[in-house]
């Protein structure tokens, strides 16, 4: 698969099948975020591979989600673009279940630069910028091999970071669930924009 291509397949999934996943193709892809850049070259990242059911569980506990749609979340949601808005009420019910049915979750870890509740700057969280990047590269290497994630930051890190072991200095980026998509599933369409108008020159 070219470049372009996986750039074009590259999609957010929440909705998995339950085939296997070959642990070799992952690490082959989480070496390659490990290709991505970092503010200090020093590429303090970490990526734990959570596939014990009573981990996901656990994860799944440290905050709320939401199984169905609320009457509350169709009132807050009713002024949003009707494209954003019907990506939020196909997403939300998911969130638990994309955690439990997925093969695996990846957990991003990274070093910050400041800790994250002292940071009053873009500068600041340079840290956060780097391990995204690598996040990005983790998924499209993964789309290169068909297998499809969905990036999940949770609200309340410290409870992630209590279960999962992950010291006080470091950060939790994202938990990723990964897997082969469902063979029947409703994709959301992407919002059909005139690039153009978003690419400028010199001054806004």
């Amino acid at each position: 698969m070219d470049f372009k291509q996986v750039i074009i397949n590259r999609r957010t999934i929440r909705d998995f099948s339950d085939q296997a996943l070959d642990i070799d193709e992952v690490k082959d892809a989480i070496k390659n975020a490990f290709m991505a850049p970092t503010y200090d070259h020093l590429k303090k990242w970490y990526f734990l591979i959570i596939d014990d059911e009573k981990q996901k569980v656990k994860l799944t506990q440290t905050e709320e989600m939401y199984e169905r749609i609320t009457e509350e979340m169709k009132v807050s949601f009713k002024d949003h673009d009707p494209i954003a808005r019907k990506m939020y009420f196909d997403a939300i019910p998911k969130q638990k279940r994309m955690i439990l049915e997925a093969p695996l979750s990846i957990v991003a870890v990274y070093k910050p630069k400041t800790n994250i509740k002292e940071a009053v700057r873009v500068y600041d969280i340079n840290g956060f910028a780097s391990i995204w990047c690598a996040i990005e590269n983790l998924l499209l290497s993964l789309t290169e091999k068909n297998i499809f994630g969905v990036t999940f930051i949770p609200k309340n890190t410290g409870a992630v970071k209590n279960i999962l072991g992950i010291p006080d200095n470091f950060e939790v980026a994202s938990i990723i669930p990964i897997g082969y998509k469902k063979s029947e599933i409703k994709e959301i369409p992407q919002k059909k924009l005139d690039i153009d108008k978003h690419i400028l020159f010199n001054k806004w």
